[in-house]
């Protein structure tokens, strides 16, 4: 029962985001050249599928890599990464074959489950984790990649392409913000709103009202339910590394790492940092992780 709701309340989140992806589809489709339109959209999907179909099958995952700014292993890192996953994947029952690790460099404690089945460390947590640590961060990734069917997340990120676009275009005037935090955030706060009103002026004529409010409602809640959403599956995944028995070991390499989480000087970054930010709080995942345990 709680697998189900736990599975629903992933689903709802996802809900924005389709609506947003849909609702940008409609404004091409309706407020510009429509066999243009069509004409585009269908090699979109066709290329999204087909991407999909080749990462899978035949994955280059050396240029995939490259992409999220991943490297190989090297030095006493293969050794480091091969024993830790050998032991998540002979614990949890899964063929640990199909995945390929990879590392990042940084200075800071971080793991990802990238598409075609990559999972990457930072290059921190491999020098400065024991190695039932490491492990328990790699089993949370492995929970990542078995909660979401990996061809699932290709086609999830291909088609929520839209939408990430648009985020990405609306960042651009944000990031020539400058000064103390508080601040900053405000100005992006102004831009945001400006950029709003300047959509809905330009698309009224085209679309009309009704659609146009929709829109603007779906470029305000989206971002919001995104990171609800990833934040969503960071406490999942650690539950799963729990019930695989890394909980104490999940624990304590979050703790490794809690004097460097940033403190917020304001309310207000305080606020946004709760609405917008992907990962939940260390203490938080850390109350979690030891309510998960004593289950």
């Amino acid at each position: 029962m709680g697998r189900i709701r736990e599975t629903a309340g992933g689903l709802a989140l996802t809900l924005p985001s389709v609506g947003l992806n849909v609702a940008l589809v409609y404004v091409v489709i309706v407020g510009f050249d429509l066999w243009a339109a069509i004409i585009v959209l269908v090699l979109w999907a066709g290329t999204g599928c087909a991407l999909a179909s080749a990462l899978w099958f035949h994955p280059n995952r050396g240029k995939a890599a490259a992409a999220y700014g991943f490297r190989k292993p090297v030095g006493a890192e293969p050794d480091l990464l091969a024993t830790a996953w050998a032991d998540v994947t002979r614990t949890s029952g899964v063929d640990g074959w199909p995945y390929s690790l990879w590392v990042q460099q940084s200075a800071a404690l971080n793991a990802f489950a990238a598409p075609a089945r990559m999972v990457a460390v930072t290059s921190w947590a491999i020098e400065s984790l024991r190695p039932r640590q490491l492990a328990a961060v790699l089993a949370h990734e492995l929970g990542h990649h078995l909660m979401l069917d990996p061809r699932v997340r290709l086609l999830d990120a291909w088609f929520s392409i839209p939408a990430r676009m648009v985020r990405g275009i609306g960042k651009v005037p944000a990031r020539l913000a400058r000064g103390p935090g508080t601040l900053r955030c405000l100005v992006r706060a102004a831009i945001a709103a400006a950029l709003l009103v300047a959509v809905a002026f330009f698309l009224t004529p085209r679309i009309g009202e009704p659609a146009v409010a929709v829109l603007i409602a779906l470029l305000v809640l989206e971002p919001l339910t995104v990171a609800a959403r990833a934040r969503h599956g960071e406490f999942a995944a650690d539950r799963m590394a729990v019930h695989l028995g890394y909980g104490r070991d999940l624990h304590g390499a979050l703790r490794r790492w809690l004097p460097h989480e940033t403190a917020h000087t304001s309310a207000l970054l305080a606020a946004r940092a709760r609405w917008l930010d992907t990962h939940p709080p260390i203490r938080q995942r850390l109350q979690a992780i030891r309510r998960t345990a004593a289950t």
